[in-house]
């Protein structure tokens, strides 16, 4: 496993092809599908996980602040290792021997739907990815309002194509 935590220097002859994880099940059925119906011998596969800057609004839905004067300062390193530990020992095994070995990307990022959105689309960019893959996850519509989604935006502002996989 690789990891980076800014942008990588891998080069490669085969595609570049991104898959946008968090810690769940639909994370898997992405990698799953990824495997099945897009990868190629030789293709890179680069995982990324944003870890938000503030664990409480993601938690519980909160609006983003700037400051939060209770939070423990090794939250967000609580968190990479987390993200870093699913990708290790969930979605890794699932590989087998494959090569080139993935990338894995672990970016600390602000909590609300766009700005990590926005890390995807950009980190998109900047690999020159063939495709970006993203799990599809079962909110409502009201959970979509009030909460917001990173796939939806992602599918309307990546200059990347966007596999959303349900």
């Amino acid at each position: 496993m690789t990891t980076k935590d800014e942008h990588d220097g891998v080069s490669t002859s085969g595609r570049r092809i991104l898959i946008s994880v968090n810690a769940s099940a639909e994370s898997e059925d992405a990698l799953q599908w990824t495997l099945q119906n897009l990868y190629r011998p030789g293709d890179v596969l680069h995982f990324l996980h944003v870890v938000p800057r503030q664990e409480p609004a993601t938690t519980y839905g909160a609006p983003p602040v700037d400051f939060l004067p209770h939070q423990n300062p090794n939250t967000i390193q609580k968190l990479a290792e987390q993200a870093q530990s699913f990708i290790k020992d969930r979605l890794l095994p699932m590989l087998g021997d494959m090569q080139p070995d993935p990338v894995v990307h672990v970016v600390k990022s602000d909590v609300d739907t766009d700005s990590i959105g926005n890390v995807v689309c950009q980190r998109a960019e900047t690999l020159a990815v063939v495709a970006v893959v993203i799990a599809g996850h079962s909110k409502s519509e009201v959970g979509d309002f009030f909460m917001g989604s990173v796939t939806n935006f992602c599918l309307h502002h990546c200059k990347k194509p966007v596999l959303v996989v349900h």
